[in-house]
């Protein structure tokens, strides 16, 4: 078929209209908002920013089973209700720059990037102190949560290709690296790299950034959001909930519907004009099936583990911890850290656990483990702007400080960063998404100077200076 997202935007019209009041029953999951975005944003009649890429996504559809998965994941019972939206519904926003995630364009990119797996591995070593210094300062240790170190890293990112001066120098030093053209490259990297979607599992990243309609944007930056960071870039106006429903719908659909009550809990300010937005959708079966389960207890109370039980395995020992770790089906792994006697959860999150992971030098015995593992399911929804702040990123947050000239000439600042994570397993595999938001505040444009119109239409003086010297003083009453 020809590129739906384009033809939608070519052809606005009641067909396309009407398009979008009945999304498509079957598609995979990596081009669900690609396609429906296309079909939804037609109702837009005035254009803002012009579409840009153009992209060959595949029209399959949405199964059965998928929708009833997702009905699952969206469990009434919650505190906070379910989002409200409908799938691929983004026609609050006037207009959009969608980056071009088809899976030619995607595999196409990758090929330049296939011989740059052991670049992807020391970026990675590099990176783990960064990583170990976020997850401790947002988990405490003494309540069940989870976070997305890989989430927020990609978030910052963005927010660093909108920022200069202090403002990016502070990003770019949390993150490590030395400039920003590194940083693009470390970012493709990293995206490309788990970015997935077969029979082996889903590894589904996405970027956006929504601008108001109000914010004069430059066009060089929402370039480098589109085409090194694989952002969509949103136009409307955040006075209109519909432009904020579109916001949470694509987070809804980034993220499978996983995390629809944080996102039901999501406030945009008053004085929001901008937000720039990343997601983690993760999918994947364990390599190896709990093929039994067996009743226990867990901190003394009662529960059902699942079990299984492996030849020459390895079982690691830490400073403070015994770890182990279990293969899912798309290659990845799962480690677990069990406190040794006299430790607690707290002492093996201050321990550089991504450090240990991607060190060498570790030690272990294998034996033939039996693993129990009880069903598990965690969250995290909270405001990480002060703890950002705590790790050095600080001028970007301050009104009188931030530097956001890349992106505009209006003053903004980080009014508020939010994490939110989901993290689920059990015998058949594990399940997760995160987002984080960054919320830009301040004023559309620079309070306007008053206009005044100086004109030598009459007898005046004038002076020359040098540092202060007068070389000259005149005075004009008449002309030659």
């Amino acid at each position: 078929m020809k590129n739906k997202l384009n033809e939608a935007f070519d052809n606005i019209g009641d067909k396309y209209i009407a398009q979008t009041q009945h999304p498509p029953k079957k598609r995979r999951a990596l081009k669900i908002a690609l396609i429906a975005a296309a079909l939804a944003l037609v109702t837009a009649a005035v254009p803002v920013i012009s579409v840009m890429s153009r992209r060959n996504a595949a029209n399959d559809t949405l199964t059965a089973e998928t929708e009833k998965e997702t009905e699952k994941q969206k469990d009434p019972a919650e505190t906070v209700g379910e989002f409200k939206g409908k799938t691929g519904d983004y026609s609050g926003a006037r207009s959009a720059v969608l980056a071009d995630l088809s899976v030619e364009n995607v595999n196409s990119i990758k090929k330049d990037y296939k011989n740059r797996i052991a670049e992807y591995v020391e970026q990675s070593e590099k990176l783990s102190a960064f990583y170990d210094k976020l997850y401790e300062k947002l988990l405490d240790g003494n309540e069940s949560g989870v976070v997305s170190p890989v989430n927020i890293y990609m978030a910052l990112s963005l927010l660093a290709e909108c920022t200069d001066g202090t403002s990016r120098r502070q990003i770019l030093d949390v993150l490590g690296v030395e400039n920003i053209e590194q940083l693009r490259e470390q970012s493709k990297l990293i995206w490309l790299n788990n970015s997935c979607d077969d029979e082996h599992g889903k590894s589904i990243l996405a970027n956006s950034a929504w601008i108001d309609s109000e914010l004069p944007v430059k066009q060089q930056c929402a370039e480098y959001l589109k085409n090194d960071h694989f952002a969509s870039t949103f136009n409307g106006s955040f006075k209109d909930q519909a432009y904020i429903n579109a916001l949470k719908q694509w987070l809804s659909d980034m993220t499978n519907g996983l995390l629809d009550n944080c996102i039901n809990e999501l406030e945009i300010p008053d004085n929001t004009l901008a937000v720039l937005a990343s997601t983690l959708y993760y999918k994947a079966r364990w390599y190896y099936e709990y093929y039994e389960t067996e009743e226990g207890k867990f901190d003394g109370k009662p529960c059902v583990f699942n079990k299984k039980t492996r030849d020459d395995e390895l079982i690691y020992n830490g400073d403070g911890f015994t770890a182990y770790c279990d293969s899912l089906s798309d290659g990845n792994d799962v480690w677990f850290f069990l406190p040794d006697n006299g430790k607690t959860v707290s002492d093996v999150l201050s321990s550089g656990l991504v450090s240990y992971i991607n060190g060498g030098g570790k030690k272990y015995t294998a034996y033939d483990v039996t693993v129990r593992m009880p069903d598990f399911d965690v969250d995290y929804n909270e405001s990480i702007i002060k703890k950002m702040a705590a790790l050095g990123i600080k001028d970007c947050m301050d009104i009188n400080a931030a530097d956001f000239t890349p992106l505009t000439d209006a003053e903004l600042y980080v009014g508020d960063i939010i994490h939110a994570a989901r993290f689920k397993a059990d015998k058949e595999g594990v399940e997760g998404a995160a987002y984080t938001v960054e919320l830009l505040c301040g004023d559309a444009m620079p309070t306007p100077k008053q206009k005044y119109d100086f004109n030598l239409d009459k007898p005046f003086v004038f002076v020359v200076v040098n540092h202060g010297v007068p070389l000259f003083v005149g005075c004009v009453n008449e002309l030659k």
